[in-house]
């Protein structure tokens, strides 16, 4: 029997998808007219005032988001690599999270337009469309629905309770009961004494919930079943039993706000429409008339190649996710099989035109002092997250590595405090020194001259020495790449950084190991630039990607070759450009910055392939005869 009405009460607790979404909807429209719940309304007057970009809070956030962020994605880059070695992968919402929206909003309200407005960036550095899936996956919208959400839920859990009690009789004024429950008031609890839970908390939302007729229906179905078994329980175990169900039959309704608030701040926002894809649709209605109609593709294939020569040198956006996946695929594509059509066919000058490109593209060419950490960066709230990934991170390389050297280090006074108990040496005869965790060289020492008296330990003795020299040798590599670090991090940091720098040292480090480090640090003197490769500038990567485009349709004996080795030219030129857009990454805004000097490398291929390019084609020999 009770076995029964647990399974009838859980089917009868579930509510229909559709019946979930349209009193969600409902919910939604009637939080609009409330003063205290969440004016979903009002939080879009807010959003609708920040998306001006005369509004204090767009420049603020557009100046950290355009400025700051970008320095702190290089400079976590530059110190420990590109790769996030955390739980979640980390992404643009994630970044964003150092502006901290919430922490001087004063209402749902704002905080509801913040996490909203930077999803709505969030979209915009990603190139992405503002949709609602965008906005439910941002960490920022999530963590204020989740904080919103846990206090409707434990709200309207506590009135559920009340709610239970009252109409199994208990004693207790509740507000906004529907008069359809209050028929269904019963004493089936006798003379039980029930203290009430729900103190009025969050009431607005919980008046909209409990009138909705879905719910309604719910709770009066769970009620009625659960009165005809009172008698299977005592009154306090009957009560929350029936709290549990009905806050699983209307959680749906809670849930849901989440999605229809989506969709509600996507319909309110401006949609910047952006054509340039529709270039595709063009080039194949230019194939398929050409080819079908004139069968010719010459001129198609001359057409789209020259389109798609000048949205290289121009409009390729370094941002894109989808025109890195696009233009990255074919960079690499029109490589690789030229320089092995090069090598295999025995083209060897045009094998080191491409195997040049390859090399252009990672060596250094740039020279810039903008990128170098300057003072005022300290101000940044991105600054304290450029502190957290470095030093404090457990998963950050730094910390990764720390662990090891921790470990091996501990284990080094573990197995040689080992050893003296099993040679029944007593320790307060020793030196100190020989238990200073970073003394190797005295631990292995000291066993070597024991080795001669303890014949009987001669085997613990040897194997000793000799997992105790390679601990030496792992830790001095450790040290080696702390102190090959440290000192790429001193090289362009500021002075404060170069202070958190110390303080880890000394926090983590003693003794000579300790010194090691912190004189490394002391010797490096900050850098005068920040060398950058061919391909984190803009004009440099499109004049790699167009110049692999001319080897690769040279490969195929393509006439049309010329076109992107022009663009390639023109576009190398503007390398030489004082003022140059570096790429961070995806998902982080490119920065302009001065170039103090360079070596054009990509102007000298591109210029030398187009000489023998010419030359190979009877170009240049045709007016020598003449």
């Amino acid at each position: 029997m009770k076995e029964g009405f647990e399974k009838r009460s859980c089917k009868r607790a579930s509510i229909k998808f559709s019946y979930v979404i349209f009193a969600s909807l409902l919910i939604l429209v009637s939080l609009t007219n409330l003063n205290f719940a969440l004016d979903i309304s009002k939080a879009a007057e807010i959003y609708r005032s920040y998306l001006s970009v005369s509004s204090d809070y767009y420049k603020e956030t557009s100046s950290l988001v355009n400025l700051d962020l970008p320095l702190y994605r290089f400079f976590k880059i530059y110190f420990v690599g590109s790769k996030e070695k955390t739980e979640t992968t980390k992404k643009t919402g994630d970044y964003l999270e150092a502006l901290k929206p919430f922490e001087n909003a004063s209402s749902d309200e704002e905080k509801l337009a913040k996490a909203i407005f930077l999803a709505y960036w969030e979209a915009k550095l990603n190139n992405r469309n503002f949709d609602a899936e965008l906005i439910k996956s941002s960490p920022i919208f999530n963590d204020f629905f989740n904080d919103y959400q846990f206090r409707i839920v434990g709200a309207f859990g506590n009135y559920a309770q009340d709610l239970s009690a009252y109409l199994f009789g208990a004693d207790i004024n509740l507000e906004h009961i529907p008069e359809e429950l209050q028929k269904l008031r019963k004493n089936v609890i006798g003379d039980y004494v029930y203290t009430p839970v729900y103190n009025g908390e969050e009431e607005e939302v919980i008046a909209l919930l409990i009138k909705e007729p879905e719910v309604i229906k719910s709770i009066s179905e769970i009620i009625t079943e659960a009165q005809q078994n009172s008698e299977q329980f005592d009154p306090e175990t009957l009560i929350m039993r029936t709290r549990g169900t009905i806050f699983r039959s209307t959680f749906g309704l809670i849930a849901g706000l989440k999605n229809e608030i989506a969709k509600e701040f996507v319909r309110i926002t401006p949609v910047k429409a952006n054509y340039l894809w529709l270039r595709w649709v063009a080039y194949l209605i230019i194939f398929l008339v050409w080819y079908f109609g004139f069968k010719n593709i010459k001129i198609p294939l001359l057409l789209i190649i020259s389109a798609e020569t000048v949205y290289i040198g121009t409009f390729f956006s370094i941002q894109s996710t989808v025109d890195g996946m696009i233009y990255g695929i074919v960079l690499a594509i029109a490589v690789l099989f030229s320089l092995f059509y090069f090598l295999i066919k025995k083209e060897y000058v045009y094998f080191v035109f491409s195997l040049a490109l390859v090399v252009v593209l990672f060596i250094p060419s740039f020279a810039t002092r903008d990128l170098l950490m300057q003072e005022q960066f300290e101000n940044s709230p991105f600054y304290e997250s450029l502190i957290e990934d470095i030093f404090k991170d457990d998963l950050s390389p730094i910390k990764v590595r720390l662990k090891e050297y921790n470990t091996i280090v501990n284990e080094s006074v573990s197995k040689f405090s080992t050893l003296l108990s099993d040679l029944e040496i007593d320790t307060f005869d020793l030196p100190e020194e020989l238990f200073v965790p970073e003394n190797f060289e005295k631990r292995i020492q000291y066993a070597k001259s024991i080795g001669a008296d303890e014949k009987d330990h001669k085997k613990e003795i040897e194997d000793f020495i000799y997992f105790e020299s390679k601990r030496f040798s792992k830790v001095q590599k450790l040290l080696k790449t702390f102190e090959k670090d440290f000192a790429k991090f001193a090289s362009v940091s500021s002075d404060d950084f170069r202070n958190n720098i110390i303080d880890f040292i000394e926090s983590n480090f003693q003794g000579s190991h300790a010194k090691m480090l912190n004189d490394a640090v002391a010797k490096v003197k900050k850098s005068s630039y920040i060398l950058l490769p061919t391909y984190k500038v803009f004009y440099g990567l499109s004049a790699s990607i167009l110049l692999a485009l001319a080897l690769f349709l040279t490969a195929l004996r393509r006439e049309e070759a010329f076109i992107p080795l022009i663009g390639s030219v023109a576009v190398s030129l503007l390398t030489l450009l004082k003022t140059q857009t570096v790429f961070i990454q995806v998902g982080a805004p490119s920065v302009s910055v001065y170039v103090n000097w360079l070596v054009p490398y990509i102007l000298v291929v591109s210029f030398g392939f187009g000489v023998y390019w010419l030359y190979r084609n009877h170009i240049l020999r045709r007016r020598e005869r003449v």
